[in-house]
């Protein structure tokens, strides 16, 4: 599996183009923007699938682990 997957890349499970899910938006004190938006590959089907999303969840977590 890729470990850098990208906007666009397909998905792992279902090959439609995945999406990026911003998991968190760091802010400075001082600047009115953010200093730095972490996101993740998202794909909206799997994930909305019960059946599909511990799956998703099992390579997401393999990927994070290598």
């Amino acid at each position: 599996m890729n470990h850098e997957l990208l906007h666009g890349d397909p998905c792992p499970l279902c090959d439609r183009p995945l999406t990026r899910r911003v998991t968190a938006t760091v802010r400075s004190a001082q600047s009115a923007y953010p200093t730095r938006i972490d996101t993740v590959p998202h794909c909206t089907r799997c994930t909305n699938d019960p059946i599909s999303e511990q799956k998703w969840n099992d390579l997401m977590n393999d990927r994070d682990g290598s």
